[in-house]
């Protein structure tokens, strides 16, 4: 999954940098910046924090398989 960039475009469009944000959600830079680099696995309630924060939605996608 690629929303490491979509957030870090979000970031950038709203002004904030990736410590405002780690401000804003109570998480770590650290965290910030691993997953604006698609880097590990974040948590839900760690994605709803970001997203909440920049006025993003969280949409799953589930397909099934035709039998």
């Amino acid at each position: 999954m690629n929303y490491g960039g979509l957030i870090k475009e979000r970031r950038t469009i709203l002004g904030l940098t990736q410590q405002d944000l780690s401000d804003y959600t109570g998480l770590s830079v650290r965290i910030i910046k691993s997953i604006e680099n698609d880097k590990g696995n974040p948590s839900m309630s760690t994605l709803e924090k970001i997203t909440e924060t920049l006025g993003l939605e969280i949409v799953i996608r589930v397909k099934g398989t035709n039998q």
